[in-house]
């Protein structure tokens, strides 16, 4: 297991390495292991994460919301650690980042999902909720949780759930960019709350050094699950992004996604 690796001081330390991608120590440290999986969260731009999700036994890799931004750093810790990308995913067409799960795709000859409703050409399997695929030997579940986005999926693994930008530790994501929806984000974020409260969720972004929470902890600290109307939901939505500003190059990175 690379945690074991770490441990013993196999990995290069941060200082000289350039294949654990940026915020090392959070790549480290931060391991959630489930067997047969380890997870591996890592950051890039302001508060993007994407998920290296290890099957240990056979050194299989499924690779969730990759960013172009540190695409050699993907490739390069694959090939430090003589590990086998098997998967891409991404949870939704992004508008704060461009992607990198096409390039990977074609380059290492992996499938590309995505939602059936996708708008990029380069999906190779698209899912639709309640699909279940085994990738690199383990076992993921897609749900379809639109709202940020028409084609926003949440995977399912185990207890845990990698919710993209549906649902945040104390937030959710805006639904007032293109394909949004403040209702079904509503009903979306109250659907994933339903799991049981000892599921853990691990989002798309973060902010506030919070890679991962309980469910129980989202439960109750995250005040757009306190919202009980789906009516005062879109209400607050609506008047709380008036006021935010649109992420840079939205429209660049959602063309560049799309296609």
């Amino acid at each position: 297991m690379l945690q074991k690796k770490i441990e013993r001081g196999i990995l290069p330390k941060p200082s000289i390495s350039p294949y654990i991608p940026l915020h090392y120590q959070h790549f480290a440290v931060d391991v959630f292991f489930e067997e047969p999986a380890e997870i591996y969260p890592l950051w890039s731009g302001e508060g993007n994460l994407s998920y290296f999700i290890l099957n240990p036994q056979s050194n299989e890799v499924v690779l969730i919301d990759p960013d172009l931004e540190i695409l050699g750093s993907y490739l390069l810790t694959l090939d430090q650690h003589k590990l086998r990308l098997t998967a891409v995913i991404d949870t939704h067409t992004h508008a704060e980042h461009a992607t990198a799960a096409p390039t990977l795709s074609q380059l290492l000859q992996v499938p590309y999902l995505m939602h059936q409703q996708a708008p990029s050409q380069f999906v190779t399997e698209r899912v639709k909720d309640g699909d279940q695929r085994t990738l690199g030997g383990m076992a993921f579940q897609f749900l379809h949780t639109p709202g940020h986005t028409v084609d926003m999926t949440t995977i399912r693994l185990g207890k845990r759930l990698f919710t993209g930008d549906s649902l945040f530790n104390k937030s959710c994501g805006r639904a007032d960019l293109p394909g949004g929806d403040a209702g079904q984000q509503f009903q979306s974020i109250h659907q994933l709350a339903q799991f049981p409260a000892d599921f853990t969720i691990h989002p798309g972004h973060d902010y506030n050094n919070h890679l991962s929470s309980p469910l129980s902890a989202v439960s109750q600290h995250n005040h757009r699950l306190q919202i009980s109307s789906q009516a005062e939901f879109v209400a607050f939505m609506n008047a709380h992004y008036a006021q935010e500003e649109k992420p840079d190059q939205l429209e660049y990175y959602v063309a560049f996604n799309a296609q």
